[in-house]
């Protein structure tokens, strides 16, 4: 009977292949998350991401977006278009969006924290200005400024003793740091006479506003503003954003913030503050668990009961609401912003976006990458959320000011990935290790034999080629033949570099005084081969080398041969007035000069 052929063995996989189908594979997932919907490359924003929003404002089902920029404009788009453009009153830090009642239609209003005020309008338009509360004014300086409004007290004293009640840690109002910081005596007079019959006001500013549930977890529930302020408090206000209900101390300004929960059931918010400490505030008082960084926030994400917290030595940690340690993300860049994904109409989900200073947009499903997006220049800020007719957008400001829509696609895979940590995929890859032939068993028979004369012989010439090499180097730099050389005679130190691709070069002396006696009458001149090169100075004078100073000389040396391709080496002496021998030279060995241009 005929013998069955034998069957062909598969090609063995190499790393390279491994490797370049994992790529592969998540350029493919990335591109099944996100899909392409505008860009606008000339949309001129300039904000961040407190100042982006995406609200029903409308009430018609139909999501606009919510820019408020630094240039004081407030800008609504909706679809691919500019639907209008609002001008405030001061420079925003945050907008917010929330219900302040139950009644229907039910519309949003649009907070605008802005200096020490919050800016409310109602179908677009400015209906109430909520003043942050003054702070306490310190007997010093409210003694200083009637000693000068009855006569007691001239501007000059007044001024050193506001100075002085500065320098103690007391927070002065503005009026009082303008007259501290005036120069002349007519400034001074005239800031005096303007205010010192008006009451005394010390103002605090927003840095971060975010939103509160009162009752309902619902979209369209009725909410309530939650404002950071400079002076390190934490302010609830009531719906319609007229009243303070609860008023927190904080150790240090919040920069960040983050809430979540019930206002009339169980609530937290945590807020990242500029000493580098995360605080909790659960049901209106302060938590005694701190969490302290090792750097400064960047960042600050709610995660179901975990806080992610960007910091700026480019990691992501993650704590558990009650301070302990998660785990942590490090990251290749620095980190510009953070945002919330959350997803809860279609499925359940919430991930983390992250935005580096490269333009590189990753998504976290909690400290697994899921996908990434590159873009073309550094993010500013970044929203997701929903947008038009579609529940899963994401808005990209970029640092020129092009806003960016991207949609996710109803399919997208955000799971993290099934496959469990440890080696890389190519370690399982079979290394192609070839047959032990009789030479290979008899070296290994006789290394085991004689392992120790062997290893005896090994050092000993180890030891002859350091110290051949030693040798040589130290006859090269005491000859002159090398870029550094060493005087013999006195001590003295010249190191030589070349810089320039061509035709024009400069050669860099760097002469130094190691000695403990003044050199004086030294000069450097240069021997070169004036068919290749010119030089617009070849004697420098070195009148006086102090010890342990180090004197800097530049030569230009020009590539004169119109052939190209040639090159030369240049030597550089140190000579003195007192002997016809040089005190010590280098050589400088010129790269190949790049080829001559003609000029028309």
């Amino acid at each position: 009977m005929a013998q069955p052929a034998p069957m062909a063995q598969p090609a063995p996989v190499t790393g390279e292949q491994v490797m370049a189908a994992a790529r592969a594979n998540e350029e493919r997932k990335a591109r099944s998350i996100w899909l392409h919907a505008w860009h606008d490359p000339v949309a001129g924003l300039k904000a961040y991401s407190p100042c982006v929003r995406m609200a029903d404002i409308s009430g018609d089902r139909d999501s606009k977006l919510l820019v408020a920029g630094s240039d004081r404009k407030l800008k609504i788009y909706k679809g691919t278009s500019l639907l209008s453009e609002n001008v405030l009153l001061d420079a925003p830090v945050s907008i917010c969006t929330f219900y302040p009642d139950a009644n229907r239609p039910k519309l949003p209003s649009v907070a605008v924290a802005a200096g020490s005020n919050i800016f409310i309008y109602r179908n677009l338009r400015p209906y109430y200005k909520f003043p942050l509360p003054t702070l306490p004014v310190s007997p010093k300086e409210a003694a200083a400024w009637e000693g000068m409004r009855l006569g007691r007290t001239s501007i000059a004293e007044a001024k050193v003793a506001l100075a002085a009640a500065r320098e103690s840690g007391v927070a002065l109002t503005s009026v009082s740091q303008e007259l501290v910081a005036a120069d002349d005596e007519a400034s001074a007079q005239q800031l005096v006479d303007e205010h010192k019959d008006l009451p005394l006001i010390r103002q605090t500013v927003c840095t971060c506003m975010e939103v509160l549930k009162r009752e309902m977890e619902d979209e369209d529930a009725v909410s309530m503003l939650v404002v950071g302020t400079e002076s390190g408090l934490a302010l609830v206000l009531d719906p319609s954003g007229s009243t303070i209900l609860v008023n927190v101390q904080l150790p240090s300004p919040p920069a960040f913030m983050a809430v979540g929960g019930l206002f009339t059931v169980d609530y937290r918010i945590v807020c990242a503050c500029r000493n580098g400490n995360v605080y909790s505030i659960k049901n209106g008082e302060l938590s005694g668990s701190v969490i302290e960084l090792e750097s400064m926030p960047c960042g600050l994400v709610r995660l179901d009961k975990s806080i992610l917290v960007g910091c700026m030595t480019n990691v992501v940690h993650s704590f558990h609401l009650k301070g302990r340690k998660l785990y942590s993300i490090y990251l290749p860049a620095p980190i510009t912003c953070m945002q919330l994904l959350a997803i809860t109409k279609t499925r359940s989900i919430r991930a983390l976006l992250v935005a580096l200073s490269t333009g590189e947009l990753r998504l976290y499903n909690e400290k697994h990458v899921v996908a990434t997006l590159q873009f073309n220049e550094p993010i500013t800020a970044i929203r997701f959320g929903c947008y038009g007719r579609e529940d899963s957008a994401l808005a990209v400001v970029g640092e020129s000011g092009a806003l960016t829509i991207k949609m996710m696609q109803r399919l997208a895979d955000l799971e993290a990935s099934t496959t469990p940590p440890g080696p890389p995929p190519e370690q399982d890859v079979p290394l192609s290790i070839p047959k032990k032939t009789k030479l290979y068993v008899e070296q290994t028979q006789r290394e085991r034999e004689q392992a120790t004369e062997m290893h005896r012989v090994f050092q000993r010439d180890l030891c002859k080629m350091r110290l051949a090499t030693a040798r040589a180097y130290v006859k090269i730099i005491t000859d002159g033949q090398g870029p550094m050389s060493y005087s013999a005679g006195s001590a003295l130190r010249l190191t030589a570099q070349v810089q320039g691709l061509g035709p024009r070069f400069k050669i860099k002396l760097e002469l130094q005084n190691s000695g403990s006696k003044v050199v004086t009458d030294m000069s450097a001149t240069f021997t070169y081969n004036s068919m290749l090169y010119r030089l617009k100075k070849s004697v420098f004078a070195v009148p006086v080398l102090i010890p342990g100073l180090c004197y800097r000389l530049d030569a230009d040396v020009e590539y004169v041969d119109e052939n190209g391709g040639g090159a030369d080496a240049i030597r550089v002496m140190v000579c003195s007035p007192k002997s016809s021998l040089p005190a010590l030279s280098a050589i400088v060995n010129m790269p190949v000069s790049e080829g001559l241009f003609s000029q028309y």
